[in-house]
């Protein structure tokens, strides 16, 4: 591997954990160092923790929340003080607080605002990243670093190996942007800008029909799909972005005319919904058939994936897609390691695994499970001075997970959705 190094000049940070990326799995991860006593630095492009969850305005948890550890418990326990969770769905405003809240109390140091643009690596090893943030620089030296990116950036600066989309034709799952209504109690004048055409029945919408009453009575919206775009390219994803929100005026003008007259929008994702950009290789691929398999165990098993392949259509509009239920499955360490790196760590749904494996454990509850793991490890080597993780036992680590409230027994989650529905078998049409 070549050495990469680029002079950013500027002002100087270390710490003995650098996480990039503040979404559900780099914040969970941030936490869970930071409790060790491990100096904590988490690096976040936005303006608030929590991701897709929380600046995407994905509120709702479409896997099984038991058994995942300390950071997730606290977290919905934190919710449930304030009052802002019903079952599965959540208040993402109450949610930013919420992540930001655990993370200045585990002593994590949050930069906002902020993207790394270069990095240094020698011989395999992680030493500082230059980020930018306005017109400021800063060098991050780090003993570990951990990518969660969720599109895998900080591993691709690296000059990690990583897959993207399907191997045939590079299409990745679809990009979303989500909104809330609210319900104004009175009739409103539906309005479609020019050039825009009117969605005249379910069959025409662009994406899946999932319109929600929420318990506050606002109504959840994930109705957009942006296919045949790169999240990864920067001219890629700000045309996917400029189309959701084209497909999201002519979702709110047919449910006004049709489903909601009262209603208009509380709140749209203030970023679109990525669900797939690099996988980053590790030193293990979580394959189609170890998520198919009979609750597939791992002996260096660091959380278990629960919920169904997801697996949305690359190309058709609506709701076409391969969904199927799963028994639920340990994810493997050796996947949250970059391949050829020695303190690297990816957690979130950029780890290791082919694209169908993705559709299954790309959910947040898994992801806040990855970070956990990701980061009681990074903590754990750099206390023991270990240079490569390969070097920290992962019984050690697997107990330590255990300790912290980690269910790491595949057989003791359940599957979700729990009794299979949503299931279709359309897989060749999937593509």
């Amino acid at each position: 591997m070549a050495d990469a190094t680029t002079d950013a000049g500027g002002r100087d940070l270390d710490a003995d954990v650098l996480i990039v990326g503040g979404g559900s799995a780099g914040t969970a991860a941030a936490v869970a160092a930071g409790r060790t006593g491990a100096s904590t630095l988490l690096i976040e492009a936005g303006n608030c923790l929590g991701g897709t969850s929380t600046a995407g305005g994905v509120s709702s948890w479409f896997a099984s929340v038991d058994g995942l550890g300390d950071v997730f418990d606290d977290f919905r326990a934190l919710l449930d003080r304030f009052g802002a969770r019903h079952e599965r769905e959540f208040n993402a405003e109450i949610a930013k607080i919420a992540w930001q809240h655990l993370a200045e109390g585990a002593g994590v140091r949050v930069l906002f605002h902020s993207t790394p643009f270069a990095v240094r690596i020698v011989d395999g090893r992680f030493e500082r990243a230059d980020v930018v943030c306005r017109a400021s620089k800063y060098s991050v030296a780090a003993r570990y670093a951990i990518d969660a990116t969720g599109e895998g950036d900080l591993s691709a600066l690296a000059g990690a190996e990583f897959m993207q989309g399907d191997p045939e034709n590079g299409h990745t799952l679809h990009m979303s942007l989500t909104a809330t209504l609210f319900d104004t109690r009175s009739p409103v004048t539906p309005h479609l800008p020019p050039g825009l055409d009117p969605i005249e029945s379910d069959d025409g919408l662009p994406g899946l029909r999932a319109n929600t009453v929420l318990p506050d009575e606002r109504v959840y919206l994930n109705m957009t799909k942006i296919t045949r775009h790169d999240p990864t390219d920067p001219l890629s994803l700000s045309d996917a972005e400029l189309e959701a929100r084209r497909q999201l005026a002519r979702v709110i003008h047919y449910l006004q005319r049709t489903k909601y007259p009262r209603h208009m929008p509380a709140s749209t994702g203030s970023r679109i919904g990525i669900r797939e950009g690099r996988r980053i290789v590790g030193d293990y691929v979580i394959t189609e058939d170890d998520v198919l398999g009979d609750g597939t165990v791992f002996d260096d098993g660091v959380t278990v994936a629960t919920s169904q392949i997801d697996f949305h259509s690359l190309t058709r509009p609506g709701g076409a897609g391969w969904r199927k239920r799963v028994k639920p499955y340990n994810i493997p360490f050796r996947s949250l390691v970059a391949r050829g790196f020695k303190n690297l760590l990816v957690a979130g749904k950029c780890i290791s695994g082919d694209q169908v494996a993705q559709s299954s454990y790309r959910m947040t509850p898994t992801c806040v499970g990855m970070g956990q793991a990701a980061g009681t490890a990074a903590a754990m080597a750099a206390s023991r001075s270990c240079r490569d993780i390969c070097a920290l036992p992962t019984a050690d680590l697997r107990r330590a997970l255990s300790d912290a409230g980690v269910e790491l027994d595949p057989a003791k989650h359940a599957s979700f959705p729990s009794h299979g529905r949503n299931e279709t078998p359309d897989r060749d049409g999937a593509r």
